[in-house]
């Protein structure tokens, strides 16, 4: 299990349209290279159904929630407050890497990974950073993306390195 884990650091008890936004552009990419989806801290929201219809009705990106309907028919959606255990490794991805980088070899050999994106300008809260068994720095440059372009970035890195590009996955 692969798991792309938005951390809301913006205010957390009020819904923003960066939220939604985000959500809606995470989801495609999360179909496209099999990933589940978590959101950790977005507590606008009572359940998924809820947080599906509103980013849905909001947006068209993702054929207008199409993939996000589908990330959680599959029960690969999350709205979680902690990161449960059977995520497998916490991964912060950050462009300042504070400890172990993660290698490609490291990853390859991962059967469950979950990779904490930070979804603000304040980037992941350094708790998180140390809750970490490994840190990505996608561009391996220490330069800052935006959120989007990161996640798209993690997504087809991890899917190229697991699955050499195989059209046939596991």
């Amino acid at each position: 299990m692969m798991v792309a884990c938005l951390v809301n650091t913006y205010d957390k008890l009020k819904l923003h349209e960066i939220h939604l936004r985000t959500i809606a552009r995470a989801a495609p990419l999360c179909y496209a290279y099999d990933f589940h989806l978590a959101l950790l801290d977005f507590n606008f929201w009572e359940s998924r159904e809820e947080m599906v219809e509103e980013v849905a009705g909001y947006t068209t990106i993702g054929e207008g929630g199409r993939y996000l309907r589908m990330l959680d028919e599959m029960n690969r959606l999350h709205l979680i407050d902690r990161i449960p255990s059977h995520f497998g490794e916490i991964i912060a991805t950050t462009s300042k890497p504070e400890k172990k980088p993660l290698t490609m070899d490291e990853l390859r050999r991962m059967r469950s990974a979950c990779f904490l994106i930070g979804l603000g300008r304040k980037g992941l809260p350094k708790d998180l950073i140390k809750k970490a068994r490994h840190n990505l720095d996608i561009t391996f440059k220490g330069v800052s993306l935006e959120t989007c372009s990161a996640m798209g970035a993690i997504m087809s890195l991890v899917w190229v390195v697991r699955y050499g590009g195989r059209q046939n996955m596991p």
